[in-house]
């Protein structure tokens, strides 16, 4: 018959095969399905009569055999199955849905994988989501003292900017001094305003403190009267000068238990400070560098302010430089406190010594209105050799007073 009989023969009694049975070739579904036929329905085929017209009398019925399953190939497949191995003559109309090669544009759904089958490496290096406004009321940290409303400002500066906690804390100190600026500047006025009459206040204190000694309430309250004309005359009042350290103290250890109750709780998001310096806010400085670098800002700070000191008793400096010694052992203290402690410590003294050298140009002070004080009104700042020479003549004299007190 030749060649091309041999095809058609084979196109026509060719048995129907089900869409599972023929698979695409390409993974993409680019081309078009090629049939590929078993070798045992090829043998079959060709033991037929090679004819080239086809009969127009119906085919004999056929017995109902199950026919040999026929084998797929895929070309793109690596694995191929073996040639002996056959297919399911009705397969499940799941296993089509599943074999089907998705196309390379359709998106995948997310997986998302628990925490708790990851290794504890890779766990613990995944940031907890960030706060959401109320989060700190919720566990108990925000509330109407002073310490919650600052762990309140906090969390509204934190999730309204998005900013890290490093910054956060910057950021919250930084605007608490703002707060407290008009209270300071309010404090320097009085006690400008007060310091020509310095002389005149502290004889007012020796004579109020021998009359207490000698218990007699009238010499006390004419001093005090006293005392109240002068301040009157100088312009300041006596309740705005009490009322000021009421409020700063407040707020300057709201903001210290504020900040240490979040690190020592700890709250997961401080453990990722956002500053590559200090990545963990709850733990201490296994370096060092911060209660080091505080206790110096510390020192420099009280120097700053032992200029400014005005009609202060004479011992004040030396209590300023016996302060200044007794800063360097606090590097031990601060050395147990968390970081996140420390920051806020150093960026509040940090912006005492630039609000101390801000409020003493003269150009600052008139704008504030602010007195300008003479210098010779000024006490003279005191060295570490005075201050030690004056610790001495204070020891002898109690001694002193100790040995005459035993002789009576």
């Amino acid at each position: 018959m030749g060649r091309l009989g041999a095809v058609g023969l084979r196109a026509a009694a060719r048995p129907a095969l089900s869409t599972s049975q023929a698979r695409c070739l390409s993974t993409f579904g680019l081309q078009r399905p090629r049939v590929i036929l078993a070798r045992s329905e090829f043998r079959a085929l060709q033991q037929k009569p090679r004819s080239f017209w086809s009969s127009s009398k119906p085919a004999a019925p056929v017995e109902k055999t199950e026919p040999a399953p026929a084998r797929v190939e895929e070309a793109a497949v690596p694995e191929a199955t073996s040639a002996t191995e056959p297919l399911p003559a009705e397969p499940d109309a799941s296993l089509d849905a599943t074999s089907a090669v998705p196309s390379p544009d359709a998106a995948l759904p997310p997986v998302s994988v628990p925490t708790d089958v990851l290794p504890t490496e890779l766990a613990a290096s995944i940031p907890p989501a960030p706060l959401q406004y109320g989060d700190l009321a919720a566990l108990g940290l925000a509330g109407w003292t002073p310490a919650g409303i600052c762990r309140w400002g906090m969390e509204l500066i934190q999730v309204s900017t998005g900013m890290p906690w490093f910054w956060t804390i910057v950021s919250a100190t930084v605007i608490t001094r703002i707060i407290l600026f008009p209270f300071t500047v309010k404090q320097m006025q009085s006690t400008a305003a007060l310091a020509p009459y310095q002389g005149e206040i502290a004889a007012l204190k020796d004579e109020m403190t021998l009359a207490q000694k000698k218990r007699d309430s009238l010499a006390l309250q004419r001093a005090a009267l006293r005392q109240k004309m002068i301040y009157q005359k100088a312009g300041v009042s006596l309740g705005a000068m009490a009322l000021a350290p009421f409020i700063q103290l407040p707020v300057t250890l709201g903001m210290f238990f504020g900040v240490k109750k979040l690190c020592d709780l700890p709250l997961e998001q401080l453990k990722y400070s956002g500053f590559q310096w200090v990545p963990d806010l709850t733990v201490a400085d296994p370096t060092w560098t911060l209660p080091i670098l505080a206790t110096v800002l510390m020192n420099v700070q009280i120097s700053v302010s032992m200029r400014d000191m005005i009609g202060s008793t004479p011992q004040m400096g030396h209590i300023m430089n016996f302060l200044r010694v007794l800063t360097t052992g606090s590097v031990f203290l601060m050395a147990n406190l968390s970081s996140g402690v420390i920051v806020y410590l150093i960026t509040g003294i940090v912006m005492m010594t630039l609000q101390s050298l801000l409020l003493r140009q003269p150009v600052i002070r008139r704008m504030l209105g602010i007195p300008l004080v003479p210098e010779h009104m000024r006490q003279p700042v005191p060295s570490m050799m005075d201050s030690l020479r004056y610790a001495r003549q204070w020891w002898n004299e109690k001694a002193a007073d100790v040995k005459a007190s035993q002789r009576r």
